[in-house]
């Protein structure tokens, strides 16, 4: 289209039909009924009239000529850049009437299904597929997985096909690999388990032939061995989770105690649903195992009352074991003594980046401030 051209031909018709008519109409009835010189000035004025509207109409259809053209050429290449992304997107897309009958497709699309597609309903193409509110799922085709995405448009529907195989696969191989981790990580567990429960009942044989001060050490010993085994157990029980409930832990550490020492002692316990990871469990544990093993071996003759506490702080915890028995002797420094267990007590403590205190009056209590361990950060500063 030429808007300059086609408005001046429409301006020269429009011209060239109104002098005709002035001509045939006005000037032979002015002949007739006028004088000559009223038909002259007829014929100018008109002639006048024609050419002003002329130039007028010309100027309109060329400017609304040139309108359309800029519209036509944009519309053009609007057209022929979706239709470029239409040919060459990587998904596949097919346009749909109301009734799901498939407009047109991509090339992609003919590499899903590895037919021409168009005049075809959706619904042959799979019998998951149908026309209906935008909607999202996964359908299994010819071994692909696809994410399908169907759209309502103007006039019908749009339907995107992305090709998720790849991604499915690795997912799939991704599961299957914890999955065998897990298995292999709880017969870790079990198996360490197991050992330590045979060591423990080693032990227990061989304090059977001891003395009563060395079956005490080896009972200590076996206390100990026990305070890890927990940490397996549960582990084992809950095998998707790396951490530790100290809630459950102690729970289960301290009946253990009681019936071993088979003591009347009652325990109190204000620990909150905190988890450790294993790092930070085992050594507290140790920690919680000795302070209340030794606890129910010199601090009662009869029954009395166990305090264990747990309170989270800004950047930390404070664990809290105390005793209503009959306290530290007179002389009693926790930083002199030779104990076995209290001196394990001190560099688990050490271990766990904390501290350690002790009080006694009508209460013997043993304070300890710790930070959980974060093992992961360590390795990662290390050179």
């Amino acid at each position: 289209m030429d808007p300059e051209r086609d408005a001046l031909r429409i301006a020269l018709y429009y011209a060239l039909f109104s002098i005709l008519w002035i001509l045939s109409s006005d000037y032979l009835v002015a002949l007739m009924f006028q004088p000559p010189v009223m038909v002259r000035l007829s014929v100018l004025k008109g002639s006048l009239f024609i050419i002003l509207t002329s130039l007028l109409l010309y100027f309109l259809l060329r400017l609304y000529l040139r309108s359309l053209t800029d519209k036509e050429r944009a519309l053009r290449i609007s057209e022929h850049k979706f239709r470029s992304l239409f040919m060459e997107l990587p998904v596949g897309v097919v346009l749909m009437d109301t009734s799901g009958r498939i407009l047109e497709s991509n090339p992609a699309m003919g590499r899903f299904h590895g037919d021409s597609l168009d005049g075809m309903l959706i619904g042959d193409i799979h019998p998951d597929l149908e026309p209906g509110p935008d909607r999202e799922f996964m359908v299994r085709m010819d071994g692909r997985w696809l994410r399908v995405v169907i759209t309502r448009i103007e006039g019908g529907f749009l339907g995107i096909f992305e090709d998720l195989t790849d991604i499915k696969n690795s997912e799939e191989a991704a599961r299957r690999s914890l999955e065998a981790n897990r298995t292999l990580l709880a017969e870790l567990h079990h198996r360490v388990k197991n050992n330590l429960q045979v060591i423990s009942s080693l032990i227990n044989i061989q304090s059977s032939k001891m003395g009563r001060e060395h079956a005490e050490i080896m009972r200590s010993l076996q206390l100990r061995i026990k305070s890890i085994a927990v940490i397996h157990e549960m582990l084992l029980s809950s095998p998707e989770s790396s951490s530790i409930s100290f809630a459950s832990y102690v729970s289960g550490l301290t009946g253990y105690l009681r019936d071993m020492y088979q003591s009347a002692v009652e325990f109190e316990l204000d620990v909150p649903d905190v988890e450790f990871n294993i790092e930070t469990a085992a050594p507290l544990g140790l920690i919680v195992g000795e302070l209340v093993s030794n606890s129910l071996r010199h601090a009662f003759t009869d029954g009395g009352t166990i305090r264990i506490s747990l309170e989270a702080l800004d950047d930390g915890f404070i664990l809290v074991v105390a005793d209503n028995g009959r306290g530290l002797p007179d002389n009693f420094s926790l930083q002199e003594s030779a104990g076995i267990g209290l001196e394990l007590v001190k560099n688990l403590v050490g271990q766990l980046e904390g501290s350690i205190e002790c009080h006694s009056n009508e209460w013997t209590t043993f304070t300890v401030e710790f930070r959980e361990l974060k093992y992961p950060e360590r390795l990662e500063g290390m050179v």
